[in-house]
């Protein structure tokens, strides 16, 4: 069978990142539900204290309309809503955090790097509406914990897609059975050699602690780098004999990350 060893990415990638005429969710696990416009997801976990919102796609209402729009279907308040973690200071991830900070008052989350990263180097210099417009609460670094309720989400410094990217690996159920998620903060790699060099060193730490952790769940906040919009329909549409798409096991995740290798050694080549 013919399968490709990367994603797909075009101009038209780039530019779907900000079309919000598009939302879809899934609740993928027990305790964690996934929001998608066409190329960018976000990711809500449950604790016994309230959620965790994990990334926050655009900066557009539209965006955070849908998001606790899929909370409410799924069953849960999110009035209860008490963190935004964020995993780099892109304004496709830090996206549309302002909303939740006034309507819900979050603690948000993000490396100190990488806030001045957000502040300096806006992604959209010439539009005001995409800079820089909620603070930062908490700054994070390589070995700490977030704890709320019964969850814990470990914390990972994995530079290179920006400055002061940051990776998180924590617990989800399914049917009950516990499993370890892995998010890599950063997708693609980045345009300077030097830099994809430390994505590279950033992304063998990662697998080294994923495998420690016993990760078995695969998880992106891009569409494109998972068939992520075709495996949030099929967890829409799952049956209850049919596996969970996104349990694949540690030698899948670390087949996963050889996606982001063959990608970093394309752009090596290119530079």
């Amino acid at each position: 069978m013919m399968r490709l060893d990367k994603p797909a990415f075009s101009s038209e990638t780039i530019r779907a990142m900000e079309d919000m005429s598009f939302f879809t969710h899934s609740l993928i696990f027990d305790d964690l539900l996934i929001i998608a416009q066409r190329e960018t997801n976000c990711f809500v976990l449950k604790t016994d204290d309230g959620l965790i919102i994990i990334d926050a796609i655009w900066p557009s209402k539209k965006a955070f309309d849908a998001i606790v729009a899929a909370i409410k279907d799924v069953g849960w308040n999110p009035d209860t809503i008490k963190k935004l973690l964020l995993t780099h200071g892109h304004v496709d991830h830090t996206g549309c955090g302002k909303w939740f900070v006034e309507r819900y008052h979050v603690d948000t989350y993000l490396s100190k790097v990488d806030d001045i990263f957000w502040q300096e180097h806006p992604t959209k210099p010439d539009r005001p509406e995409t800079w820089k417009d909620y603070d930062i609460d908490h700054y994070l670094q390589d070995g700490d914990t977030i704890k709320l309720g019964n969850k814990t989400i470990f914390v990972y410094s994995t530079p290179g897609h920006t400055p002061g990217c940051l990776s998180y690996i924590f617990p989800v159920t399914e049917s009950g059975e516990n499993h370890m998620a892995a998010l890599c903060g950063g997708t693609t790699p980045p345009w300077t050699k030097a830099e994809v060099k430390q994505y590279l060193k950033s992304l063998d730490y990662f697998v080294d602690v994923s495998m420690r952790k016993n990760v078995d769940v695969a998880l992106s906040n891009h569409t494109a780098i998972d068939n992520g919009l075709e495996r949030i329909e099929y967890s829409r549409k799952r049956l209850a004999y049919m596996p969970n798409i996104y349990i694949i096991g540690s030698d899948g995740f670390k087949k996963y990350c050889q996606v982001f290798r063959t990608m970093s050694h394309e752009m090596l080549e290119r530079l």
